[in-house]
C-alpha cells in the first residue's frame, strides 16, 4: 500500500506550497487516482509548520485581493486530489518521457489524471470555489525553464533543469553563451503526450476551480467556456461579486472577447442554461456605464475577437437596461435614466439585435 504520509509531504513541497508561494515545482513519480483521491482522509498535516503557516498566509492574500477573507482551514479533501492530479500532468509532460518506450507511460499517466478530476466534486459553494482559487490561481503560470548552453565546439540544452556548472566555466576562453527561455504547460517541446490530450485535461481542471476559470478567462489555451461550475458560481450573488472584481482586473476588451465568445456558443448550445452568464454581463455593463470598470476598446478594425467583444457588450446593455428598467439593479431614478442613456447605442447595435434574436429563439 502507498505510503499516503510520504506522498502527502512530497506533493506539498514540491507542488501545493510552490503553487502559492512561487518558486520552483518539482513533480516526482505519478500519484495515481487511487491515492490522490485518498490524500486528504483524515485530518492531513504537514512536517513543516512554518511552511504551512507561509502558505496559509499566501492564501489570505490572494484571496483578499478579491474578497475580505482572514482565514482558510487547511487544504480539504478535494483540494489534495485536485493539487495531486496537477501533479501528474506536470509529471506527464516530463520531457524524459519523450522516447520510444516511455511515451505509453506518459499517456498513461494522463489519462489516469484526467479520469480522476471526474471524481473529484465541483465546488459546492462560493467560499469554496474562492478557497480552490487560492491553491491554483496561478495554474497557468507554470513553465519550464529551459537552458541552453553553446561553446566554441558544441552546444546543447538542458529541459527544465541546470546546465552543469564545468559547462559554463571559463566563458571568455571557450566562448560560452547561456541562454534561457521560458515555455508555458501548453507550448512545452519536445510533449511525449498528445497536446490535444493534455490540453483537455487541463479545461477540466479549471473547471473544477471555477473562480480561476473565470478570472483567467482571457487565456489562449485552453479557451474559457462556460461550464456548469462557472455557471454555477455566477448564479448568486456572492458569486457574481468575486467573478466581477476578478474580471476588472483583466484588460476589458479582452475579457468581453472571451465572454462574448462563450457566451455566443452556449446560447446556441444550452440556452437554458445561459441566464447566468447573461447576468454577469448586464452587471458588467451596468458597471462599465457607471464608470467603475475600464470600458476597454474593440481593436483596430474587423476580426473574430472584436465581433466577440461586440457581442458581449450589445447582450451586456440588453441585460442592463433590461435589469435598470425593473428596478432590479437598485440604482436611484436619477442614475438609472443617465445609465439607460450611457447603454442604448450598445442595446440597439447589430450584435445586441443578434443576441436578442439567439435568447428569442428559445421562447
Amino acid at each position: 500500500m502507498a505510503d499516503l504520509g510520504a506522498i502527502a509531504e512530497r506533493l506539498y513541497a514540491g507542488v501545493m506550497a510552490p503553487m502559492v508561494l512561487g518558486g520552483a515545482i518539482e513533480p516526482g513519480h505519478a500519484i495515481g487516482a487511487r491515492a490522490a483521491l485518498a490524500l486528504g482522509e483524515g485530518d492531513r498535516t504537514t512536517t513543516d509548520p512554518d511552511r504551512e503557516f507561509q502558505v496559509q498566509l499566501g492564501r489570505v492574500r490572494r484571496a483578499r485581493r478579491l474578497a475580505a477573507v482572514d482565514r482558510f482551514p487547511p487544504a480539504s479533501r478535494s483540494e489534495w486530489a485536485l493539487g495531486a492530479i496537477l501533479h501528474d500532468l506536470l509529471q506527464a509532460a516530463n520531457p524524459t518521457f519523450d522516447t520510444v518506450l516511455r511515451r505509453s507511460a506518459a499517456e498513461r499517466i494522463l489519462l489516469v489524471a484526467r479520469d480522476a478530476l471526474d471524481r473529484v466534486p465541483d465546488a459546492a459553494t462560493v467560499r469554496e470555489a474562492l478557497s480552490r482559487h487560492t491553491w491554483f490561481g496561478r495554474v497557468l503560470d507554470i513553465a519550464r525553464t529551459d537552458t541552453s548552453v553553446s561553446w566554441w565546439v558544441g552546444s546543447r540544452t538542458y529541459l527544465g533543469v541546470e546546465a552543469p556548472h564545468r559547462l559554463q566555466a571559463w566563458p571568455e576562453l571557450r566562448r560560452v553563451s547561456v541562454v534561457k527561455a521560458e515555455h508555458a504547460l501548453l507550448e512545452l517541446e519536445p510533449l511525449a503526450v498528445d497536446r490535444a490530450g493534455l490540453t483537455e485535461a487541463l479545461a477540466r481542471f479549471l473547471a473544477k476551480t471555477p473562480l480561476t476559470a473565470l478570472a483567467t478567462c482571457t487565456r489562449d489555451a485552453p479557451p474559457f467556456v462556460w461550464s456548469p461550475a462557472t455557471l454555477a458560481l455566477v448564479a448568486t450573488r456572492p458569486g457574481r461579486t468575486l467573478a466581477l472584481r476578478a474580471l476588472a482586473k483583466l484588460p476589458a476588451a479582452d475579457v468581453d472577447a472571451a465572454l462574448g465568445r462563450a457566451t455566443r456558443d452556449l446560447l446556441g448550445a444550452r440556452r437554458s442554461m445561459a441566464a447566468p452568464a447573461v447576468t454577469l454581463l448586464g452587471e458588467r455593463a451596468l458597471a462599465q456605464a457607471a464608470g467603475h470598470v475600464d470600458r476597454g476598446h474593440g481593436g483596430a478594425g474587423p476580426s473574430p475577437a472584436h465581433a466577440h467583444a461586440a457581442f458581449a457588450r450589445g447582450l451586456g446593455a440588453v441585460a442592463g437596461m433590461l435589469m435598470l428598467e425593473s428596478g432590479e439593479a437598485g440604482w436611484p431614478h436619477g442614475e438609472r435614466a443617465r445609465l439607460i442613456a450611457a447603454l442604448d447605442v450598445a442595446a440597439r447595435s447589430p450584435p445586441a439585435r443578434e443576441a436578442v434574436a439567439l435568447l428569442g429563439e428559445g421562447s
